[in-house]
């Protein structure tokens, strides 16, 4: 009986819960691929017609009794599996889960795009084990976007042009719609409401708190959330109208990534440059990191992802903030000078992520701390951005109270390690491969200046010896100069601010 089972459960400790949710959760994985198989068999053999069926679909909404769109999940899982046997391994082992396979299955079906999923099948499925589901989404509408680049650049210009709203007064209430436009617009606006937002939340806490006092905490504050969103939404309004004459355009509110072998190809296809290898990487590393889509980038630091072209224009005659360096090309890398991450420090420690590091959080990142992975009192960690790690005010806590470390992968994603040097790791995934020792084990040593965060290896931006020396140090697109200029801190990224382009480099 069920009460028997929860009286089984209730016995048990919290670690031996957690095995069995794991246990539990894979041998559904294996359950959901076994069916898959079978009816892939079924499909292949037609035999749903013995039962008076027309079609695989009405087949397992008569036998299972499901929806039709549980129903279609099944059958392009079985069609999935049946095409691509390494995803069935996956499945069956237990490494995926069935919301991962469910979006292969879109990516294999695309109508452009699917003919290129057999090539990249082993990185998507890498993916899908190690990364949290958002993140692999964001991969999957990443290799879309890049297996049919014409196909996503239609889509979002469609989106531009489509792009409407309307505020009408329905009966004395308002009534407000907006949608399509660019996805610089579309972060533009979600920024400036979320800024707003606060605005209002700051202002009630300040209500209750003059009101209150000492006591205000046990008091609500004086709106709802949302009614301190519409009033927000009203504000915006009120201030298109107050703007002095003189005013000036605020700050940019949107960071867009490149990585470099979008960046090189978009600027190579634009007639920027001379060649998209603009690292002058050997032809067999570029190659390979061309084909590695973890490592690609073209998106807005809040995940949303943006056709290179589309990103190109925006930072070009856009608003588009400089990150990591600021308008005098000042290095945000502080050392041991500065205890805290704070200001462009703080921003460059969160552009790489958009929410907290600990696996299942869903708190953004720019809400979130700026943590040390290697503790400043302790550990004598810098307050750079190899060793930042946003974490929300909880977790924060549970780290240091639970002394938990981290060790960052190949993929550049950062897991928690617990003292007794386990992995977090979702249900089913095998050990990432990783770009650092364990957290407990000390780095190798390095030689003076040789370290990849000292700005001092950087080698003179004009030596002869330097990869950027054969490319333009400006070049024209239209009316508008890019320049390009090299960074020390990291080697895969480009940030351009509308007149500069701005490359980590390592």
């Amino acid at each position: 009986m069920f009460t028997d089972l929860i009286e089984e459960l209730t016995t048990l400790s919290a670690t031996e819960l957690d095995a069995v949710i794991t246990e539990a959760e894979l041998a559904k994985r294996a359950t959901e691929t076994r069916l898959a198989a079978a009816v892939a068999v079924v499909s292949a053999r037609g035999s749903f017609r013995n039962s008076g069926h027309r079609s695989i679909r009405t087949y397992l909404t008569g036998t299972l009794n499901c929806s039709g769109a549980q129903a279609n999940k099944i059958r392009r899982r079985a069609d999935l599996i049946n095409n691509h046997g390494t995803v069935g391994d996956a499945f069956l082992a237990g490494r995926v889960g069935v919301d991962q396979i469910d979006r292969l299955a879109t990516a294999a079906t695309h109508p452009r795009a699917g003919d290129q999923f057999a090539d990249f099948v082993p990185i998507l499925l890498e993916q899908a084990e190690q990364l949290e589901y958002n993140d692999f989404d964001n991969v999957i509408n990443h290799f879309i976007d890049r297996a049919d680049p014409d196909g996503a650049f239609d889509n979002q210009q469609f989106q531009q042009d489509q792009r409407t709203a309307s505020v009408r007064d329905n009966n004395g209430a308002v009534a407000v719609h907006a949608c399509g436009g660019s996805p610089q617009a579309a972060c533009e606006m979600t920024k400036i409401f979320e800024l707003a937002v606060q605005t209002e939340f700051d202002t009630d806490c300040a209500t209750r708190r003059s009101e209150h006092g000492d006591d205000a905490l046990n008091h609500p504050l004086p709106r709802t959330t949302d009614q301190r969103k519409f009033d927000a939404l009203h504000h915006i309004f009120l201030a298109w109208a107050t703007v002095p004459a003189n005013g000036t355009t605020p700050d940019p509110l949107v960071n867009i990534l490149f990585d470099h072998v979008s960046a090189g190809n978009t600027l190579f296809n634009h007639g920027l440059v001379e060649d998209p290898n603009i690292f002058g990487l050997p032809d067999d590393v570029f190659a390979a990191a061309a084909k590695d889509l973890s490592k690609h980038r073209c998106q807005t630091s809040t995940g949303t992802s943006v056709h290179p072209d589309v990103a190109l224009r925006a930072l070009i005659v856009g608003r588009v903030r400089r990150v990591v360096v600021d308008a005098d090309n000042v290095v945000i890398n502080l050392g041991r000078t500065q205890r805290l991450f704070t200001g462009k420090a703080r921003d460059a420690a969160q552009l790489l992520v958009t929410t907290c590091t600990h696996r299942g959080c869903d708190i953004p990142a720019t809400l979130c701390d700026i943590d040390h992975r290697n503790e400043w009192a302790g550990d004598d960690g810098p307050t750079d951005q190899a060793n930042a790690m946003p974490l929300c005010g909880s977790h924060d806590r549970w780290k240091h109270a639970n002394n938990i470390r981290s060790r960052r992968a190949t993929s550049g994603r950062l897991f928690l390690i617990k003292p007794d040097g386990t992995t977090i790791l979702p249900a089913g995934a095998r050990e990432p491969n990783w770009a650092e020792p364990p957290p407990n084990q000390p780095a190798l040593e390095e030689s003076p200046g040789e370290s990849p965060f000292e700005p001092s290896a950087v080698p003179n931006p004009t030596s002869e010896s330097d990869p950027w020396a054969h490319v333009a140090n400006t070049v024209e697109y239209g009316e508008a100069t890019v320049t390009i200029q090299p960074h020390p801190d990291a080697p895969h990224l480009y940030w351009f601010d509308g007149q500069d382009l701005h490359r980590h480099r390592g």
